[in-house]
Order: structure tokens, then C-alpha cells, then sequence
């Protein structure tokens, strides 16, 4: 309690000076207080002197978590934003949402009680991001593992005392992630160079985590039959209460649920004319009785594409490939001036080690490395075997480099990391990073990246189609219309994802909802920007000032971005 009466204490203080400056003091109290309760994310950014510690889950933090966030919002409220500079008033407005969004998850959601990977997650990430990171101190390093090992048996006994409820789900993804820790484990002691009493303490804590981590999962498994059970999702307010909180206050449900329907047959045909040509080289002309015989069309090529043995690589060229990928996507555009010349970190490529709980082809590893002369890596899913082909063929790969790196998030990323505001860099606006994702990969096509091969524009429209079906399986789904063998079985007859694709697209509907939905809207307000920004430039129109605009003051809320575009 001393802690919470020091930090408001501060507030208040810096509420009685001008509004800027108490802005800034909360600001800064909020941030600092954020490391606190979330030591991982503090390691994740960089922030050293949490690197020890994991938040324990107990009773008492959890009240006292709650109460912070309702005084910092009572605190943020009687600041009058008018009066600060345009700049600290976007952040103001990122600070109230994220308030009000944990607001949320405490009130409503409350993961705690039913999903153990609320638990999980954080020792997951908290030893993965100690043993991976490059150019960590050796020493700090051990002792941050060491400290965080001594801690885990006592956090899972915290997370059962918590746990009052169930989703199956929710268990099977534990299990999963219970599996990828006990490896971590295994391997740990491979990661680090100490004196031997050390290392020996090191082995004897292992153990006491394999222990606790086998125990947790059983109990996991075997109580669960006691507790209440989450018919997940549709027992939690995502819908009702929740839907703004992670798309934005613009659009309700219902309206991004009609766009989407009225979107999906229109791009369904247009997929189906690109289509025909490729089928008809192979096959007859079918007699069409229904609208399957035109899905088939549209099956049966994308499957042509992805096993075109000229599309195809090996599993010992995959990391050449994507870094080859890159390369020409880079020099493509900055040779047709897409984008604004911006000086961002290299770019490093590394296979995914096994105890990864990430299952997406490309995703980031240390994104936040702000203010320190490091790369920014991204872990690549690393092939079963040394042999045979991979997974992904070519065109695969463009269109996952273009989406996740350049010059989809690792541009917005490489910018975020150059602007000053912590804040906008701890909580990106989900609607933009997902809709920069999904209108970067389109422009570049739409462009001529690949001499505007049909191919690309094919698999182009196939990921806008699979963004357009995960909106409308989002919204059955999280209401309770479908369930999750239904979902996964719609993304892969209406939007032709392949079984792996619509698992994944699956468990981040799970996992962080809204996903699909998030892109959708992101795409149609940057489409809606760019188009209105054209008609009021006329012959003075530059896409690179254009995704200049849109980049340079980090990932914001797309209501904001218009300001900057489109000034009054």
C-alpha cells in the first residue's frame, strides 16, 4: 500500500502544475508503474532492473492492480486535454484506451480465473526472451534466470489458488505450452556460462520447475472437471462489451459484420476470373451448376500454384530464400519511390528454436531494442528435417516478408522505434498495425512486385479473401453461432486456406480476438485515407509522402492518422 500512496502522491503533485506538464507526470508514473506489475514486458523493452522478477498473481497485487488503474483514469480524466500540445494528445488518448480496455479484462474477462496461459505466457516469455536475447551480459543474464527459476513453482501455486473455472480449449493450448516450457528447460543450462556452484543451483531449480510445471499440468486436467466451465468464447462479453476496445470506437458489430458478407462473394468472383485462365490450361470448361463448381476453380488453381514444382524450395535454402525475398522486395521499393527513405536497424533472420509457443511462419523475436544499436530479429518456423521441400513456396514467402516485415510491420516498427513517445511504443493501435500489414502487401502487388505475375495477384486476393471470411467467422464464433470445428472448416472452403493456415487463423482468434476483424477495418480506413488524400493533392500526389504520413509518428489510432493526412 506505501507503493500505491507514493504513486498517486506524485499524480496528484503533478496535477496541480499546467496541464502539459501533468500529463507528462502521469504519463511517466503510468509507465513506470506499468514495468512494475509487468516485469516480462519490462525485460521485453529493454528495462533491466525488472529482469529478475515475475509478477506473482496473488490476491493482494490483483486489488492493488485494480485500484491503480481506476486512479490513474480518475487522474487522466481531470486533465483537460485541450490544453496539451496535439502531440501529447494523441498520446492521452492512447493512455485512456489502454486504461479502459484493462478495465475491461479485469471486470469482464478476468482470464485469470479459466486460462492458464495467463500464467504460462508470462514464464514462458520470461525465460524465452532471458535465454535468446543477443548482447545481454553473461552474469546479468544467469542471475535474472536464476531469480525468475526460484519463482516459477510458487507463481503456478498462486495461478490454481486463482482458478475457478475452465475452457477445454484454453487447457489444450496449456498443455501445449507446458510441453515448450519443459524443453526451454532442458535446454537452458546450454545458454549460460557461470561458476559451477551457480550452475549447479541453476540445475537443482530446473528441477524444482519440472516438478511444479508436470504437477500444474496435471491439475489443470484432472480438476478442471470440478470447476465451472467457460463456453468459450461465447460465455465473455467480447461482442457485447469488448468489441471496441480492440477495433476502435468507430464501427459496431453488426456493421462490420454486414460489410464483410456483402464483400466476400464480390472478391470470391474476382479470384474466380484471375482463376479461370490457369484452370482452363489444365481442364475442360466445367458445366456449372452451383456456386461450388466455382469455388472448385478457385481451389484447384491455388493448389496449382503452391505445387508448381518451379515455385517450390528446399528446407536448406529456406533462410536464403527469405533473405533473398527481402532484398528484392526492398530494392523494388525504394527503386519505384513506395516509401520514404527511413533509417531502420538491420534486419536479421533466425530459424525458431523449438520450445517457440509462436506457430506462425515469421514472427517477431526482440522487437524492442528502442534507443539501443541492435537488430531486430525475426524468427523464421524452421523446417521438420534437413531434407525435402518446405512448407512455404516462393510467392509464400514474398507475401509473408511483405505482410510481417517490409514494408508491412517491421517498416512501422523500425519508425516507432525512431519516434520518442514510449507510450505509442508500448501500445501500438491494433487496427493500424493490422491494416498497414494487410495494405502494404496489397500495394505492392498492386504495384508490380513480381512483374505483376498473376500468380501474386492471386494469392494477393486469396489473403484478402481469408481477412474477409475470419470477419465473418470472428463474429459467429465469438457469438456462439459456430464452434470451433465449424470455424476452422468455413476459412478453409470459403476462403481456400490450407489446414495449417486455418488452424493458426483459428488459435489467434483464440488468442487475440478480433484479429481478422482488426485487419478488415484497418485495411478499409487506410484505403478510404489514401483515396481522399489523392483527390485533394491532384498532380501533387507522392505515395512515398503519402506512407510518410502514415509512418512517421508511430503506430497511432487511425482517427488521428486522418488528422495528420488530411489537415483541416
Amino acid at each position: 500500500m506505501k507503493q500505491i500512496l507514493i504513486l498517486i502522491g506524485i499524480i496528484t503533485f503533478g496535477c496541480r502544475s499546467s496541464p502539459e506538464t501533468s500529463f507528462d507526470n502521469l504519463n511517466q508514473a503510468f509507465i513506470n508503474w506499468y514495468f512494475k506489475y509487468h516485469p516480462v514486458e519490462s525485460t521485453r523493452y529493454n528495462m533491466s532492473k525488472n529482469n529478475g522478477r515475475f509478477s506473482l498473481n496473488t490476491k493482494l497485487e490483483m486489488d492493488e492492480y485494480y485500484a491503480d488503474i481506476s486512479r490513474f483514469l480518475i487522474e487522466l480524466s481531470q486533465i483537460d486535454a485541450t490544453k496539451i500540445a496535439p502531440n501529447s494528445r494523441i498520446d492521452y488518448n492512447i493512455l485512456y484506451s489502454k486504461l479502459e480496455k484493462m478495465k475491461y479484462e479485469i471486470d469482464e474477462l478476468k482470464p485469470w480465473k479459466w486460462n492458464p496461459l495467463w500464467t504460462l505466457d508470462k514464464l514462458h516469455d520470461g525465460l524465452y526472451i532471458l535465454s535468446e536475447r543477443e548482447g545481454m551480459d553473461m552474469d546479468d543474464r544467469v542471475s535474472a534466470i536464476q531469480s525468475r527459476l526460484g519463482l516459477i513453482p510458487e507463481l503456478l501455486e498462486n495461478s490454481k489458488i486463482l482458478m475457478t473455472a475452465h475452457s477445454k480449449i484454453h487447457i489444450l493450448y496449456s498443455n501445449t505450452r507446458v510441453d515448450k516450457l519443459l524443453i526451454l528447460l532442458q535446454e537452458l543450462p546450454l545458454k549460460l556460462n557461470s561458476d559451477n556452484i551457480t550452475l549447479d543451483n541453476i540445475d537443482e531449480l530446473i528441477k524444482k520447475s519440472n516438478l511444479a510445471l508436470e504437477v500444474y499440468k496435471n491439475w489443470i486436467n484432472s480438476q478442471s472437471v470440478k470447476f465451472d466451465e467457460i463456453n468459450f468464447p461465447s460465455d465473455l462479453s467480447l461482442i457485447q462489451n469488448g468489441f471496441h476496445h480492440f477495433t476502435g470506437g468507430k464501427y459496431l458489430f453488426p456493421h462490420v459484420y454486414e460489410l464483410a458478407k456483402q464483400k466476400l462473394i464480390p472478391i470470391q468472383d474476382r479470384l474466380f476470373n484471375l482463376a479461370l485462365p490457369f484452370y482452363l490450361k489444365e481442364n475442360d470448361e466445367p458445366v456449372w451448376l452451383d456456386r461450388a463448381d466455382t469455388l472448385e476453380v478457385i481451389q484447384w488453381t491455388i493448389d496449382d500454384i503452391y505445387n508448381n514444382p518451379k515455385n517450390k524450395i528446399r528446407n536448406d535454402e529456406v533462410l536464403s530464400r527469405f533473405y533473398e525475398s527481402l532484398t528484392a522486395i526492398e530494392k523494388f521499393c525504394y527503386t519505384r519511390s513506395l516509401l520514404p527513405r527511413n533509417k531502420n536497424k538491420t534486419i536479421k533472420l533466425e530459424f525458431a528454436p523449438d520450445y517457440s509457443s509462436s506457430q506462425s511462419p515469421v514472427f517477431l523475436f526482440d522487437n524492442h531494442p528502442k534507443k539501443v544499436s541492435r537488430d531486430i530479429v525475426y524468427n523464421i518456423k524452421a523446417p521438420v528435417d534437413d531434407f525435402g521441400e518446405y512448407n512455404l513456396n516462393r510467392q509464400e514467402i514474398d507475401i509473408i516478408n511483405a505482410t510481417h516485415i517490409l514494408p508491412g510491420y517491421g517498416l512501422q516498427l523500425g519508425y516507432s522505434q525512431n519516434y520518442a513517445s514510449m507510450i505509442r511504443y508500448l501500445f501500438p493501435d491494433l487496427v493500424t498495425v493490422s491494416g498497414w500489414k494487410s495494405y502494404a502487401l496489397n500495394m505492392l502487388i498492386e504495384e508490380g512486385y513480381g512483374n505483376w505475375a498473376q500468380e501474386y495477384h492471386i494469392l494477393k486476393l486469396k489473403e484478402e479473401l481469408s481477412m474477409i471470411a475470419r470477419v465473418i467467422m470472428e463474429m459467429r464464433y465469438y457469438s456462439g453461432e459456430i464452434n470451433r470445428e465449424d470455424a476452422k472448416n468455413y476459412l478453409i472452403e470459403m476462403a481456400f486456406m490450407k489446414e495449417d493456415e486455418a488452424q493458426l487463423a483459428q488459435m489467434e482468434s483464440d488468442l487475440d480476438y478480433f484479429s481478422g476483424t482488426a485487419s478488415f477495418i484497418g485495411i478499409m480506413e487506410l484505403n478510404s485515407l489514401l483515396a481522399e488524400y489523392k483527390r485533394k493533392q491532384e498532380d501533387n500526389f507522392l505515395l512515398s509522402e503519402f506512407h510518410r504520413l502514415i509512418l512517421k509518428d508511430g503506430v497511432i489510432p487511425l482517427f488521428e492518422l486522418k488528422k495528420r493526412v488530411l489537415p483541416p
